[in-house]
């Protein structure tokens, strides 16, 4: 969990309600998968840069977050919509290029102990459970080979499997060694 305790301590002061401290581990696996938060909201705005901390008005309405990432290596917006529904907090992830959403439903009792918000050893219950989650139902798969490499590749197989029928490179190969034998 490095880095977490730092981030948490950093953003002490905005942690209110079970939900922001969810919020605040979702961002930091988040961070850890090579994504940087640029801003808050929906909108880009002239104050976005890329970085590891949450924006100073991330947690402004508890019954919806909104924040935008973008990782190192690539343009693309990533947007975070976070809805408290009761004890329930609902996490949709759009990527803003194709429009593509995943999407997490958390129980918070199941993960942050209420009333242990400002002590940090104590405030998260089964971190790796959640972090699990949030890498495989939330964040995106990473990209599939382009078309044109995969055909290769299928081509290579193809031409391996046509080299492992063919009966003349198997089997028993001929010995051709003249030794001792006169050949005329």
């Amino acid at each position: 969990m490095a880095g977490l305790e730092a981030l948490y301590t950093c953003v002490a002061d905005k942690i209110e309600c079970p939900q922001d401290a969810v919020v605040c581990f979702v961002h930091w696996v988040m961070i850890k998968n090579g994504y940087r938060c640029i801003g808050s909201g929906f909108e880009p705005s002239s104050r976005d840069k890329k970085s590891e901390l949450l924006p100073a008005d991330w947690s402004s309405n508890k019954e919806l977050y909104s924040l935008r990432y973008r990782t190192s290596d690539t343009d693309t917006v990533m947007v975070l919509k976070v809805i408290a529904v009761d004890s329930t907090l609902i996490f949709n992830l759009m990527n803003s290029g194709t429009n593509q959403v995943s999407y997490l439903m958390v129980n918070i009792s199941d993960h942050v102990n209420a009333d242990q918000l400002h002590t940090f050893d104590s405030v998260f219950r089964d971190a790796d459970d959640l972090s699990e989650k949030v890498k495989s139902r939330l964040l995106p798969r990473p990209e599939k080979a382009p078309e044109s490499s995969r055909q290769e590749e299928g081509e290579s197989s193809q031409r391996r499997q046509e080299e492992d029928s063919d009966p003349l490179r198997h089997g028993p190969q001929p010995h051709w060694s003249t030794h001792g034998r006169n050949l005329h």
